[in-house]
């Protein structure tokens, strides 16, 4: 066959597996027979730069990649917390594709600072650890200690001045400053997840699937934070946990609730009108608001979940946020803290135009303007 290329068989099958594809699946992507494939795989050779090209698309490496003489470690993904069956269980190519980036930044980030630096942000942490652990949790307690870190005060939360996400933005440009915690925003699937956490490596990061309104990404942001609180990395739909049974995840809802809207706060409600009312004036969704008056005692089990359905049949598609702005999508996505540190990188010549170009998802043209 003209034009044959030689690649490592064993990054091929380690860029596969790192996809969650099967033999007979890629096989079928790249529009190849499965004998074919296979054979790509036990020897690396036989394929054109068309079928390698395909393949970099398919498995999201570059070209490159499918050269090198050894393979990566497999990247370490949250513990799944989400309450689905097993079928619905398996992640598509864009969460995958999340958490490989989330991995990247946080290994760049870890570079970039150093563990002593992270070590120094993280002494909340040391702090929470010693006022709270070894005593009954009290959420409240808990909650307005960390809403005192993070610098919001509740009075500016409930101010009109503010629409829902320009206080997400707020909550998570707070918690990347003052918690030390980077935060991404991804494209995911919707009814797959709605965030993760890593908190078994520096630095500690948060990623949330954009796909959802600003009150859910709210809600989302304190859920994993509790996890990191917990030294636990998770994966996780909180919006599908109701039951304490479910302990982390209740605990974490919890936590997020009483942080978004804390007890003294909470006006009692049994209407979806009203609910609606004041869960807006918090900038919170309707079934956070219903949350927090069912774990409060204010609405019964069987008014819980008839409330829920009404809220959730009375909910409007998610308009686009996305800003169509280069600069402000690479922000949006990656977060102030990686936005800044790879800016400052660059401009103080530690790391390359290219690297930063790669980091941020940005043409080198635009880095001269930030």
């Amino acid at each position: 066959m003209d034009n044959e290329i030689k690649i490592n068989p064993k990054i091929l099958k380690w860029a596969r597996e790192e996809c969650d594809y099967s033999e007979s699946e890629i096989a079928r992507r790249i529009n190849v027979e499965q004998q074919q494939y296979k054979s790509w795989e036990r020897t690396g050779t036989g394929l054109t730069l068309n079928d390698l090209i395909t393949l970099s698309k398919v498995c999201k490496r570059q070209i490159a990649f499918f050269f090198i003489p050894h393979t990566p470690p497999k990247t370490k993904r949250p513990t799944d917390y989400r309450n689905l069956e097993p079928k619905q269980a398996r992640l598509t190519e864009k969460s995958l594709l999340a958490i490989r980036r989330t991995v990247r930044y946080q290994e760049f980030l870890l570079e970039l600072h150093g563990s002593e630096y992270y070590k120094e942000k993280y002494t909340w942490i040391s702090q929470y650890r010693k006022l709270f652990q070894g005593l009954p949790e009290n959420v409240d307690d808990i909650t307005y200690w960390v809403r005192e870190i993070l610098k919001y005060p509740i009075s500016e939360q409930l101010t009109d001045k503010i629409n829902p996400e320009a206080s997400y933005k707020r909550w998570r440009n707070s918690v990347e400053q003052n918690l030390g915690v980077p935060v991404f925003q991804f494209s995911m699937a919707q009814s797959e997840v709605q965030g993760f956490s890593y908190s078994d490596l520096l630095p500690y990061c948060i990623a949330i699937n954009n796909a959802y309104t600003a009150t859910s990404r709210s809600f989302t942001l304190f859920h994993e934070l509790s996890h990191i609180m917990k030294n636990q990395s998770g994966l996780c739909k909180p919006h599908n946990t109701f039951k304490p049974e479910d302990s982390v995840e209740y605990d974490c809802n919890s936590f997020a609730g009483c942080l978004l809207v804390p007890s003294k706060e909470v006006i009692p409600a049994h209407d979806k009108d009203t609910i609606f009312e004041y869960a807006k004036s918090f900038k919170v969704s309707s079934e956070v608001y219903l949350r927090r008056l069912f774990t409060l005692g204010h609405v019964s089990k069987n008014e819980f979940f008839d409330l829920l359905v009404q809220i959730r049949n009375s909910v409007l598609p998610v308009p686009p946020h996305y800003s169509k702005y280069p600069v402000s999508k690479a922000i949006n996505s990656r977060g102030i803290v990686l936005f800044n540190s790879t800016v400052d990188a660059m401009n103080k010549g530690k790391i390359s135009y290219s690297l930063a170009s790669d980091i941020l998802g940005l043409k080198i043209n635009h880095l001269f303007s930030v």
